[in-house]
C-alpha cells in the first residue's frame, strides 16, 4: 500500500472509532431508539421509528385489508383451472388425448405470473406500489372477462382461449406479489419488527390458501347443478358451459371489489422515505453492491422457490387426475374430497406455520417443512400399494403430508421481501419469485410426460406414478440441503437497519472507487456532474476510446460522490477507510468467512457489519463541514433541508 493509502487507513480508523463512540453515547440518550437483537451472533441495530400517527395507522390497516382481499382473489384464480381441466379431459376425448393442451392449462397462468413478477417488480420500485396494484387488478379483471367469453371452432381451440385468459390474469397475479408483499412487509416493520413475519404470512399466504379452496366451493355448486351425473371416464348429461363460464364470471365480483379498494391504498412509509432519498434514480453502485453482496442469499431465495413451486404446482394441477387414477371417484366426489382435505388440514396448517415462523426463525421453519415433506414422501411411496388398497387411508395420509408444505411456503414468501433493501425490494422479489415460477412451469409441463415415460410410454400406470413419487422425494431432500446452507435468517432483524447497510455500502465503495480512479477536488467541484450517467459510461466502455472512457469514469464516480453529499477529498478519504464488512446471514457465507478469517477475525467482521446498520453519517457532515445539520421529518424520516444543500454547495467553492 502506498503512503497515502496507509495514512487514510490510520486516520480513517481513528476518526471512525471516535465518531462511533459519540454515536453510541448519543443514541443511548435519544428517545424513540430501539436496539433490536440480531438473529445471530451478538449484533444489534438502532432503529429510529417515530410513533405512527392516527392517519398512518389507518393507512396501514387499510393496506392490510387490501392485501388480504387481493391474495384471496389470487388464491381463487390459482385453482380455478383444476376442476375445469379434469372436467374437459373427461368430457372431450380430443382434450383427454392431448398431453400438450393439458400441460398448457397448467402452465399458461404460470407464464403470465412469471412475466408479471418481472415487469411489476420494477414498476413497484420505480413508480410506486399503489400504481402497480391498480394495474394488476385491471389485468386480473380482463383475464376473467376473457375466461367468460372463451370460444373456439373446436373444443381444443376453446381450451386454448381459456389458456390465454389464464395468462392475462396471471400477469396481474404476478404483480400482486411484487407490489403487495413488499408493501405489507414494510408496513409490518413499522407495526412490530418482532412479529413482522407472522403478520405478513397471515395477510398473504393464509388468505391465499383460503382463496385456493374458494373455487372448489363455487364449482361444487355448479357441478351439482350442471354435471351431477358426470363420472370420471364416463361423462354424461354435463352442461360444461355453466361450470366453466360461471367459474370465471363469479370471480369478477371480488376482483372489482379489490380494484375499488386499490384506489384508496397507499405506498408504505419506508418506500416513501427511500424514494425521497434516491429520487427514482438507480446507478452503477446499486448494481455493484447487489452483485457483490447479495448473490449467496439470492441462491437460497431462487432455488427454494423453484423447487417448492415445481412440487406444488405439478401435483396440484394434476391432483384430480392422480386421485382418479389411484382410487377412482366421480368428478362431484373429487371436489368434495378436495374441500374435505382443506377443512381437515390444509386451511389451518398455514396459520400454524405463520405463528411459529417468528419464533423458530425463517430457516428453521423451512427446514422443518422440507424434512417433513421429504420423509413423508418416501413413506408414501414405499407404502404406495398398501395405501392404494385402502382409499380412505390414501386420502388421509396424502392430505396430512401436503399440509406441511406451508412450513416451506411461508419462509419462501417472506425471505425475498426481507433480504433486499427497500430501493430494490420489489424488483428482487419479482426476480426471485419469477425464477421460482419457472419451477412450476417446468414441473407442470414435464409431470405428465415423466409419468407416461416411467409407465412404459403407452398409458400412465401405477408403476410410473410410483417412480415419479420417488423422484419428487429426492427433490425434497435436495431442498432440505440447500435450505440449510443458503437461506438467510431475518427473524427479529430491522429492515431499516438493512436499508442503512445498503446505503453505507454504496457510500463507502463510491469513495474507494474515487480514490482508486483518481478523483480530485476539482472533479468534485465541477458544475456539470449531473450529466454523467451509467448508460453513457457503458457506451464509452464498449465503443469509445480508452482515454475518453477513463476520463468519463472519473467524472461519473465524482458525480456519485456528489449525490451522496461527499464534496471534499478529505471526506472521501475518511469514508473510503470505513469497513465494508457485510454479513449476508447465510450459513454458507458464515462457514467460508470463519475458515478464511479465523474466530477473532470473524467476530470483528460481524461487529463491523452490525455497526454499519446503525451508522449515522450526519456526524461526518458535522466533522467535515463544520456546522450542525438541521433536519426535518418527511414521512417520519430525517432528511437534509434545502438550506443545508445550499450550504454544501457554497463549501465546494
Amino acid at each position: 500500500m502506498n503512503g497515502l493509502g496507509a495514512r487514510v487507513d490510520v486516520v480513517g480508523e481513528e476518526m471512525f472509532r471516535s465518531s462511533m463512540e459519540i454515536l453510541r453515547a448519543s443514541q443511548e440518550q435519544e428517545a424513540g431508539v430501539h436496539n433490536n437483537s440480531a438473529a445471530d451472533e451478538g449484533g444489534f441495530e438502532a432503529n429510529k421509528l417515530a410513533p405512527l400517527s392516527e392517519e398512518d395507522k389507518s393507512t396501514i390497516r387499510f393496506n392490510a385489508f387490501g392485501t388480504a382481499a387481493g391474495f384471496f382473489v389470487n388464491g381463487y384464480m390459482y385453482d380455478i383451472n383444476s376442476v375445469l381441466l379434469t372436467m374437459f379431459t373427461d368430457i372431450f376425448p380430443s382434450v383427454g388425448n392431448d398431453v400438450t393442451v393439458q400441460s398448457a392449462v397448467g402452465v399458461s397462468m404460470l407464464y403470465g405470473v412469471m412475466f408479471g413478477l418481472l415487469a411489476f417488480g420494477f414498476i413497484a420500485d420505480y413508480f410506486g406500489r399503489k400504481k402497480g396494484l391498480i394495474m394488476c387488478s385491471c389485468l386480473v379483471l380482463l383475464g376473467n372477462i376473457l375466461g367468460v367469453a372463451m370460444n373456439g371452432t373446436t373444443h381444443v381451440g376453446m381450451v386454448w382461449m381459456m389458456c390465454i385468459a389464464l395468462g392475462v390474469a396471471g400477469l396481474g397475479m404476478g404483480g400482486e406479489y411484487t407490489c403487495n408483499v413488499p408493501n405489507v412487509m414494510e408496513d409490518s416493520e413499522q407495526v412490530n419488527t418482532a412479529t413482522r413475519g407472522r403478520r405478513v404470512a397471515m395477510l398473504v399466504m393464509c388468505l391465499e390458501v383460503i382463496g385456493n379452496f374458494a373455487p372448489f366451493v363455487v364449482q361444487l355448486i355448479l357441478v351439482a347443478i350442471a354435471c351431477r351425473n358426470a363420472y370420471l371416464g364416463a361423462a354424461s348429461h354435463c352442461n360444461w358451459n355453466v361450470v366453466a363460464r360461471l367459474s370465471f364470471g363469479i370471480a369478477t365480483i371480488p376482483v372489482i371489489t379489490v380494484l375499488i379498494f386499490r384506489t384508496r391504498m397507499k405506498d408504505s412509509l419506508m418506500f416513501k422515505k427511500d424514494q425521497q432519498r434516491r429520487q427514482r434514480k438507480y446507478d452503477g453502485l446499486d448494481l455493484f453492491v447487489l452483485l457483490r453482496y447479495f448473490v449467496p442469499r439470492s441462491v437460497g431465495t431462487v432455488i427454494m422457490w423453484f423447487l417448492i413451486d415445481w412440487i406444488n404446482y405439478s401435483q396440484g394441477t394434476f391432483g384430480g387426475l392422480i386421485l382418479q387414477h389411484v382410487i377412482g371417484v366421480s368428478l362431484f366426489k373429487s371436489i368434495w374430497l378436495s374441500l374435505a382435505e382443506g377443512a381437515a388440514w390444509l386451511i389451518w396448517l398455514p396459520f400454524v406455520a405463520a405463528y411459529v415462523v417468528d419464533k423458530l426463525g425463517r430457516r428453521k421453519t423451512e427446514l422443518v417443512g422440507w424434512l417433513w415433506l421429504a420423509c413423508t414422501q418416501i413413506i408414501n411411496t414405499g407404502f404406495f400399494y398398501q395405501l392404494k388398497a385402502q382409499p380412505i387411508a390414501w386420502i388421509i395420509w396424502s392430505t396430512f403430508v401436503a399440509g406441511f408444505q406451508y412450513f416451506v411456503f411461508i419462509p419462501v414468501y417472506l425471505v425475498p421481501a426481507e433480504a433486499f433493501p427497500t430501493r430494490i425490494r420489489a424488483t428482487m422479489y419479482g426476480v426471485s419469485s419469477a425464477l421460482g415460477k419457472m419451477g412450476g412451469i417446468v414441473g407442470t409441463t414435464t409431470f405428465p410426460t415423466i409419468w407416461l415415460r416411467w409407465s412404459g410410454g403407452v398409458t400412465q400406470n401405477d408403476a410410473g406414478l410410483r417412480k415419479t413419487m420417488w423422484f419428487y422425494g429426492g427433490m425434497e431432500f435436495l431442498g432440505l440441503i440447500i435450505c440449510f446452507f443458503f437461506v438467510p435468517e431475518y427473524s427479529h432483524r430491522s429492515l431499516l437497519g438493512e436499508d442503512t447497510r445498503f446505503v453505507e455500502l454504496r457510500r463507502r465503495h463510491c469513495c474507494r472507487f474515487a480514490l482508486k480512479w483518481g478523483v480530485t477536488q476539482e472533479d468534485l467541484n465541477r458544475e456539470d456532474l449531473r450529466r454523467y450517467n451509467l448508460r453513457s459510461l457503458l457506451q464509452l466502455k464498449l465503443f469509445g476510446q480508452k482515454e475518453s472512457y477513463l476520463e468519463y469514469r472519473r467524472f461519473y464516480i465524482a458525480s456519485l460522490c456528489s449525490s451522496e453529499k461527499i464534496l471534499k477529498m478529505d471526506h472521501v478519504e475518511y469514508v473510503a477507510a470505513l469497513p465494508t464488512d457485510y454479513k449476508d446471514l447465510t450459513l454458507f457465507s458464515s462457514l467460508l468467512l470463519k475458515r478464511k478469517l479465523g474466530k477473532e477475525g470473524y467476530k470483528q467482521f460481524v461487529k463491523n457489519s452490525e455497526e454499519m446498520g446503525y451508522y449515522d453519517n450526519s456526524k461526518e457532515m458535522e466533522m467535515f463541514y463544520g456546522k450542525s445539520i438541521e433536519s426535518k421529518v418527511v414521512d417520519d424520516v430525517p432528511t437534509l433541508t434545502a438550506e443545508n444543500l445550499d450550504d454544501y454547495s457554497k463549501d465546494r467553492h
